[in-house]
């Protein structure tokens, strides 16, 4: 349901569209982490060809395997299989930037990745370059 109020200041009408909000994507949480070559392999050796993939074998890295890369910071939330499956779909990122290939040759080292949700849900992975 919308509610359309007008206000009137000097001659010029303003429209305000208020309404029920969507589901809300609230910041849940951001760390910074290397993606780094060994994060392009899962725990069985095979190559990951997508990015997202790449983020979620970094948090298995991390939290299971303790195969950290010297800037790979901590999460509170990637600690299972579970809550890291729910970042496959749901990554958001410069795709003329971040590659597979250039994650692989090391040519992107450091980032920031920032998870949105509702506490106990991820909707979205927002990965961005970030300065090391």
């Amino acid at each position: 349901m919308q509610r359309i109020s007008h206000v009137m200041a000097g001659g010029l009408c303003a429209v305000w569209l208020l309404g029920a909000p969507a589901a809300a994507q609230q910041l849940m949480f951001e760390y910074f982490t290397m993606l780094t070559p060994q994060d392009t392999y899962n725990s069985r050796g095979a190559p990951l060809n997508d990015v997202c993939a790449i983020v979620q074998q970094d948090r298995a890295n991390f939290h299971k395997f303790g195969k950290r890369d010297a800037a790979d910071g901590p999460d509170p939330f990637f600690t299972t299989a579970e809550r890291r499956a729910m970042i496959t779909g749901r990554c958001a990122y410069d795709p003329s930037y971040h590659t597979v290939g250039r994650i692989r040759s090391q040519t992107i080292g450091f980032v920031l990745v920032r998870v949105y949700g509702n506490g106990s849900s991820v909707s979205r992975v927002q990965i961005f370059e970030a300065a090391g």
